[in-house]
C-alpha cells in the first residue's frame, strides 16, 4: 500500500545538547552484534518495524549481511531483563558525522521508560565512535554530529523523544514509499 508520509530530520551538534533520560526500572542492556548473528538483528527488527511498515521488511537475510557490514557500522540488540526488546544501529559517516539509522522497541516494550533510556545510551555511544577516514586522510578528531530520521509512519511518540533527548529538527520532506505489511518468512 502506497503512503504519502513525512521523514524528520533531527541533529545534535554537541554532546552538551543531550539531555539524559532517567533511567528506566528495567534492566536495559545492550548487547553489540554483527553481520554473524544477522538473523537475531533481523527477528527483533522485523518486531520494532512491523507496526510501522519499515522498508527493509521486505530485505533478505543477504542484504541485511551487507548492511551490517559496511565501513563504520555498529549495531546493537537491547535486552530487557535478558529478552531481545529492541534495536539500534549506528553508521560512522564522513565529515564527523555519525548518523542513529536504527532505534526502536518492539511493541510490548513501547510506554514504560525504556525507550528515553536507550535513546540516552545509544546518543552517547554515537558521540564516542572514532570518526571515519577521509579520503583526504581526515580521519583525526571528534565526532561533531549526531544525526536520525523519523517518519510520521513512525509511533507517535518517537519524534517526541528524539526531541526531548536534545535532538532538534533540522528540516522535513515529503515523502511516498510503500508500507509494507511483514508476514511470515
Amino acid at each position: 500500500m502506497l503512503v504519502h508520509d513525512v521523514v524528520y530530520h533531527l541533529e545534535m551538534t554537541s554532546p552538551a545538547e543531550l539531555r539524559p533520560a532517567r533511567p528506566s526500572g528495567a534492566a536495559v542492556r545492550l548487547r553489540e552484534t554483527g553481520t554473524e548473528d544477522v538473523r537475531e538483528f533481523r527477528e527483533i527488527h522485523d518486531r520494532v518495524a512491523g507496526p510501522h511498515g519499515w522498508p527493509s521488511l521486505t530485505w533478505p537475510e543477504s542484504r541485511w549481511r551487507e548492511h551490517l557490514a559496511r565501513p563504520g557500522v555498529r549495531a546493537w540488540i537491547a535486552e530487557v531483563d535478558g529478552r531481545p526488546a529492541g534495536l539500534a544501529q549506528l553508521q560512522a559517516q564522513p565529515g564527523h558525522t555519525v548518523e542513529i539509522e536504527y532505534f526502536g522497541l518492539a511493541p510490548e516494550y513501547v510506554g514504560n521508560g525504556i525507550g528515553g533510556h536507550l535513546l540516552t545510551l545509544i546518543t552517547r555511544m554515537a558521540w564516542e565512535i572514532a570518526p571515519v577516514e577521509e579520503p583526504r586522510g581526515d580521519g583525526g578528531g571528534e565526532i561533531r554530529r549526531v544525526w536520525l530520521r523519523t517518519s510520521r509512519s513512525d509511533h507517535p511518540h518517537a519524534r517526541a523523544n528524539y526531541q526531548a533527548r536534545g535532538f532538534r529538527l533540522t528540516h522535513e520532506e515529503p515523502w511516498e514509499r510503500e508500507f509494507v505489511i511483514a508476514g511470515p518468512r
